[in-house]
């Protein structure tokens, strides 16, 4: 199973080059190497690329969790607070899973217990594994209040009493880029590809996968068409890159595929072989017979066409805009972890699957658009 330009083995290669990087934090060494592998990558495919630059403000912390037992897995907050602390006057509080991709879904959570000197948000998903947060990129008018996220099974252990945070943070002028590329004739009809670049963690299934079958898409789009390619950073900190893109575009109209989070994601099956995850799903501004078509034929990838108000996600973000979308997108049980690499997230075989059918979906798509 291929599509016109990777075979299987060659979309979990960049899925596993992808999550080689390490933690993909905006701004970071680890997001200008994989700007720069993606770059070459695109011109082995005969595509005009350029970086598309933009400044914010980057956090930077280092957090240490501790009890009487050792260290506890721990992960700071992002732009929760700017200074030093030391302090064993914490409060431990339950937050939601369901959050985590709301770059404004701590906020709430931050306001708890005004007494306490330091906050640990305690969230339920992977053992051992906190599950990071989006943010929004704006530090506190005031110092703030440290926080950090553990995981859910390990808030009895703090709450025990003997816990002390260590938290140095401040936020450091920075830049990262966008990476645009284009590819087919230019007078062939125009199509829009989309994906994010950035993530908490290696993101082999929230990314990776979405980066390999976007390439693949492209690849196979521009056949017959005149594709522009958005890889757009910042995603984990409210999609600035992306709105850094459309600042100076009207995307009215505009045909887009949005290949989001756990494209290819797989998940255990205690029947049988793991395969692609349940947690995904297809969004799309299409109606009527097309719509439907699109709902029978991403079955096959175990995606589901659904409705959801807000639409969440970069592919939300081009909807706000004005543009006309198929969304893929969805989560996992590895979503904003570390143990997030290639080789728990997906199989070559998962990837191919995933990737011949967005590409047949996206076909019927743009038909609607002739």
């Amino acid at each position: 199973m291929t599509t016109a330009r990777f075979s299987a083995d060659e979309l979990y290669e960049i899925v596993e080059t992808y999550a080689s990087f390490g933690n993909h934090h905006t701004g970071t060494p680890a997001d200008a190497q994989t700007t720069a592998w993606l770059t070459d990558v695109l011109r082995s495919l005969g595509a005009s690329v350029h970086e598309d630059w933009f400044e914010f403000d980057r956090f930077v912390c280092t957090a240490e969790l501790r009890t009487a037992h050792g260290a506890v897995p721990a992960l700071p907050v992002f732009y929760c607070a700017a200074g030093d602390w030391r302090t064993t006057n914490l409060s431990v509080v339950d937050v939601d899973v369901n959050i985590v991709g709301n770059p404004r879904g701590l906020d709430p959570y931050l306001q708890a217990d005004p007494d306490a000197a330091a906050l640990v948000m305690a969230i339920g998903g992977l053992d051992d594994h906190p599950v990071q947060c989006n943010r929004v990129p704006q530090m506190p008018t005031t110092p703030g209040r440290p926080a950090v996220i553990i995981p859910g099974n390990w808030a009895h252990r703090v709450r025990g009493g003997d816990a002390e945070l260590t938290f140095t943070a401040t936020a450091e002028p920075d830049r990262s880029a966008n990476v645009i590329a284009t590819l087919g004739a230019t007078d062939a009809p125009a199509i829009n590809i989309t994906t994010p670049l950035t993530g908490w963690t290696p993101a082999g299934g929230e990314r990776g996968t979405g980066l390999a079958v976007a390439l693949a898409m492209a690849a196979d789009l521009a056949a017959d068409h005149h594709v522009t390619l958005s890889v757009c950073s910042g995603h984990e900190i409210d999609h600035i890159g992306l709105k850094h893109y459309l600042a100076s575009r009207d995307v009215t109209g505009w045909p887009v595929v949005h290949l989001g989070a756990s494209v290819g994601a797989i998940e255990p099956d205690s029947t049988g072989p793991a395969g692609l995850g349940a947690q995904r799903m297809v969004l799309t501004t299409a109606n009527g017979q097309v719509r439907d078509e699109i709902g029978r034929r991403v079955l096959a990838a175990n995606w589901r066409l659904s409705q959801v108000n807000p639409w969440p996600g970069e592919g939300g973000t081009w909807f706000e805009a004005g543009a006309s979308v198929l969304s893929f997108l969805g989560g996992s049980s590895l979503f904003h972890t570390t143990a997030d690499t290639a080789a728990a997230a997906t199989t070559p075989q998962a990837m191919a699957l995933a990737a011949e059918v967005a590409v047949d979906a996206a076909r019927l798509f743009l038909d609607s658009h002739r």
